[in-house]
């Protein structure tokens, strides 16, 4: 199932309105655009809708109004949802044209029961997502898709650490708890959980870290040789060694540069959850941040081909010129301020603008830069 537009807004007619103005988007999708423009906003927006729908988290604004279109299966199927004060005042779910839930204030609302064919009244907490709250694959099973779409979403900061300043202590086989995947420090436990779980696991990510321009013979999991022993702890924390080819030494995660670990940490998280079939939709903040002109290039061009060989959806920002001129026009999405409203220019609603540009043969960095996009 893929997000095929949204519309956001918050605090409506109040001076802190925001509004995120409706875009369709495709499978792989860039925004770009200048500083505070929206484009970290826009992801944060799509995450957030992720975690509430699939119950990681409950509602923690004051405010927020979503109107959402997914396509499964060549059938759209579209969620509302408003709320403020952190309690739902609407909830409306359809499946094509048919209404499956249609909820109001205080909590009441009707729903379709799938194996009895009738509507029923029901009531939900006013703090709670019916789409939630009302989870039952037998009488709804249309939520699932919505649940599903929620947790299998992964949010990756590429301009921060990506886990590189934690360490994890590593539990036996039979002491291990379910890793929350959505936690990127947690890269330590996930690269641990992967090379037991998946046969050519370590292989992949080694070719793939080759691909970005990152040579590496071997990657290990051992404890820091400046780790001082603490006979309190049970478990001593480990971190992520590598054995890089030009090196006669190993490096630890400690020493390893900020770029490269970052890299690291998103091939190992994109690996993991590609094998383990969960991602539904890939967000990807500031990629490429931090790496010089060849690997961004090359990291681009790697997520790209391997969103292309699955079902995911990839949404990905920058500002970074590299990454502009290395990813077609078709993928981009320019984000527009224009006070306390984001506005989207894209192929889907601004193709004339796209294709007139195209015949000029200037670099995809100078569409941005001139902005051509707003031009008549």
């Amino acid at each position: 199932m893929h997000l095929i537009s949204i519309e956001y807004s918050q605090f409506e007619g109040k001076p802190k309105q925001w509004r995120l103005e409706e875009f369709s988007l495709g499978d792989i999708n860039l925004l770009v655009g200048k500083n505070a423009t929206g484009k970290s906003r826009t992801l944060s927006i799509i995450r957030g809708l992720g975690d509430l729908v699939s119950r990681d988290v409950k509602l923690q604004y004051l405010s927020g109004d979503y109107k959402v279109t997914f396509d499964k299966d060549d059938k759209p199927i579209t969620f509302s949802l408003k709320y403020e004060k952190r309690k739902v005042i609407e909830e409306k779910l359809m499946i094509g044209k048919k209404v499956v839930l249609d909820r109001e204030k205080a909590g009441k609302g009707s729903i379709w029961l799938e194996k009895n064919q009738d509507y029923m009244d029901f009531q939900a907490p006013e703090t709670v997502l019916a789409c939630v709250n009302r989870s039952d694959e037998v009488q709804h099973p249309f939520f699932k898709d919505l649940n599903d779409w929620g947790k299998g979403q992964r949010y990756y900061r590429f301009g921060e650490r990506m886990g590189g300043d934690h360490l994890s202590p590593i539990a036996k086989e039979k002491d291990e708890v379910e890793l929350n995947l959505k936690d990127t420090n947690l890269v330590v436990k996930i690269f641990d959980k992967g090379r037991k779980r998946f046969p050519n696991f370590v292989e992949d990510i080694r070719r793939d870290m080759e691909k970005v321009g990152f040579d590496i013979d071997n990657i290990e999991i051992g404890v820091p040789t400046g780790l001082l022993p603490d006979k309190t702890l049970f478990m001593l924390p480990k971190g992520l060694i590598l054995k890089e080819s030009d090196l006669p030494g190993a490096t630890e995660q400690s020493d390893i540069s900020q770029g490269m670990f970052r890299t690291l940490s998103l091939i190992i998280q994109l690996n993991y959850s590609q094998m383990a079939s969960i991602p539904s939709c890939i967000l990807i903040d500031d990629i490429g941040e931090g790496l010089d002109y060849d690997r961004s290039t090359a990291l681009i061009k790697l997520v790209i081909e391997k969103a292309k060989a699955s079902s995911v959806q990839l949404i990905m920002s920058t500002n970074d010129r590299f990454v502009m001129n290395n990813v077609p026009l078709k993928y981009w999405c320019v984000t527009q301020r224009l006070a306390n409203t984001c506005k989207i220019h894209n192929y889907k609603n601004a193709k004339e603008k796209f294709d007139n540009f195209e015949l000029t043969g200037l670099s995809n960095f100078d569409f941005f830069a001139s902005e051509f996009w707003q031009n008549r």
